[in-house]
C-alpha cells in the first residue's frame, strides 16, 4: 500500500510525509505533478491513494495530476489540499472518491480521511 504526497511547500510536505509514516503509511512525495507523474509508474508498490495540492509549479497542478492518476487507476481515491479560495470552482464538482481540505489544516485531517477511504 502507498499513498503519493504532491506538494510543492517543503514544510508542509515533510510535516505530512512524516505523520502519515509515523501512523503506519508507506508513503511516496513529489515537490510537481510532472515529478509524480514521473513516479507513477516506478512505484514499488500499488498506490492506494493520491494527496495532491491544487496549484503547484510546472505544467500540471493537482487537478491534472489527478486527472492522469485516474485514468490510469480509476479506483485511487484523490485527496485535494489548497489554501486558495479560487480552487473550490476548479473543484466544484467532486466525484465520489475526490475530496477537498482547506489549508491549512493539520496533519490528522488527512490521516482520518486516509483511514476512511482504506477502511481503517
Amino acid at each position: 500500500m502507498c499513498i503519493l504526497v504532491v506538494e510543492d511547500d517543503f514544510l508542509i510536505r515533510m510535516i505530512l510525509v512524516e505523520e502519515l509514516q509515523d501512523a503506519g503509511y508507506e508513503v511516496r512525495q513529489a515537490v510537481t505533478g510532472d515529478e509524480a507523474v514521473g513516479m507513477i509508474d516506478s512505484l514499488d508498490h500499488p498506490l492506494e491513494i493520491l494527496v495532491t495540492d491544487i496549484h503547484m509549479p510546472g505544467s500540471r497542478n493537482g487537478i491534472d495530476l489527478a486527472h492522469h492518476v485516474q485514468a490510469r487507476m480509476p479506483e485511487v481515491p484523490v485527496i485535494y489540499t489548497t489554501g486558495r479560495p479560487d480552487a473550490l470552482f476548479e473543484v466544484s464538482r467532486l466525484g465520489a472518491k475526490q475530496f477537498l481540505i482547506s489549508k491549512p489544516y493539520v496533519p490528522d485531517d488527512i490521516i482520518t480521511r486516509v483511514q476512511l477511504l482504506l477502511g481503517g
